[in-house]
């Protein structure tokens, strides 16, 4: 017998060689592989596997060697082309679409809501030069204790570019450490590179008093990237101290890196719109995170006393298990070795666990991956400043608003309305 090969009795497909022949092995299905096309129950199976895009091309090789081959490929080329790509998609579409729904009927139902306190707590809405509406951060005049040349300083483009130098010396001077093995030469590289990262770090530090004193410590921790640094500055100082030095607070050393991406506007205008606020992405991270903690108890649950199920014994060995599923990474493996040892119950426990893996697969890579990119597309759309414009609006706040600010199409709308009149009345 030729091992994991099949042949056709017909002309077309994969004929045996001399002196075999072809014949069908009557073997049991835990041996022989749970998918096929012999029946419903096995097609649903294998077309879903191959839709997964997981070992989908050895079913095609089994159909080559089975029909004729232009019939094997044109089934599962578009086989993957409608079912993991355009479905896919399609699931991506309605979610986003979903989502805009959810928005409109929010807008409408609360429409008569006041906007919300953190909105009119820092924000508010003001007439620009241009005759434009812009989005204001109302502590963003408010001067600290320093005189206000030095908040003229701090933001100034020249003080920016002279801090993003200083931090890529200091990455580059990071990325200079190297471990020889070495005693002697490895403790006195050790006392060189103490010292200069701790120039680095009062440099840093001064920039943070800089900072609060120029703005006010209030005005200071408002803004997302100004606590960024504040972190590093007190991480990085506590780093510099002998006994915390090349400890876990090396961390905030090399995190200081992130702040070269403020260096490329473009790059962090496109990090901002990708991430958002950060509330929508945490709360499907958090989602995604309490359900594999609890389809991992219940697959333990279900699993735990099978002797040779090794994947399922423990909580953490579960946990790793599910999301390996999840993630798409040979997860017809997991599921293989448990209906392997499952299939000593019977056929109905069999088709229980194929139901239960096949099902927990198309909830995360169909649904909850599909709701990241969905998140993500929602928040490429438009920037925050801007929805949050068109909530305003949407919720009658922006009357009030433009009736304090000066409409220069009042005067025509009122010489309009006079005319009409006078039509009428003649």
């Amino acid at each position: 017998m030729i091992p994991d090969t099949y042949c056709s009795p017909t002309k077309d497909g994969f004929h045996c060689p001399e002196n075999f022949t072809c014949k069908k092995i009557e073997i049991q299905r835990n041996l022989r592989g749970y998918n096929g096309f012999d029946e419903i129950a096995t097609s649903f199976f294998s077309v879903y596997e191959s839709a997964s895009q997981e070992g989908w091309i050895f079913l095609m090789y089994r159909a080559i060697d089975s029909l004729p081959s232009w019939r094997a490929y044109f089934y599962f080329i578009t086989l993957i082309f409608f079912l993991a790509w355009l479905v896919k998609n399609v699931f991506i579409a309605v979610i986003i679409e979903t989502f805009a729904e959810i928005r409109v009927q929010f807008q409408q139902m609360w429409g008569s809501i006041e906007v919300t306190s953190g909105i009119e707590a820092t924000n508010i809405l003001q007439k620009a030069d241009n005759s434009t509406l812009k989005l204001v951060n109302i502590g963003e005049k408010k001067k600290g204790v320093a005189p206000a040349i030095f908040l003229k300083i701090v933001q100034s483009p020249v003080f920016t570019k002279i801090i993003m130098i200083v931090v890529l010396a200091n990455t580059i001077f990071t990325a200079t450490i190297e471990h020889t093995h070495n005693e002697k030469l490895d403790k006195k590289n050790r006392e060189f590179y103490h010292k200069i990262e701790t120039l680095f770090t009062i440099f840093f530090d001064l920039e943070a008093l800089l900072k609060i004193f120029s703005m006010g410590f209030k005005n200071y921790i408002r803004r997302s990237i100004f606590i960024f640094e504040f972190m590093l500055a007190v991480g990085t100082t506590l780093h510099c101290f002998p006994s915390f030095y090349r400890s876990a607070f090396t961390y905030f050393q090399v995190l200081r890196v992130a702040r070269l991406l403020k260096s490329i506007p473009l790059l962090e205008n496109f990090l901002s719109k990708i991430f958002g606020p950060g509330k929508k992405l945490g709360s499907l991270i958090l989602f995604t995170m309490c359900l594999l903690l609890i389809t991992s108890s219940i697959s333990m649950q279900l699993f735990c006393f099978i002797k040779g199920l090794e994947q399922f014994e423990t909580f953490p060995r579960a946990f790793m298990s599910m999301f390996r599923i999840a993630m798409n990474d040979g997860w017809t493996e997991v599921m293989y070795s448990a209906m392997d040892e499952v299939f000593e119950f019977g056929i109905f426990f069999l088709c229980l666990t194929a139901l239960f893996f096949i099902f927990f697969h198309l909830l995360t890579n169909s649904i909850v991956l599909s709701l990241f990119v969905a998140v993500i597309l929602d928040n490429l759309e438009l920037d925050e400043d801007v929805k949050t414009i068109k909530q305003l609006k949407t919720r009658g706040s922006s009357t009030e608003i433009q009736q304090k600010l000066p409409c220069p199409g009042a005067k025509i709308v009122r010489g309009s309305y006079k005319i009409l009149y006078n039509l009428t009345d003649n």
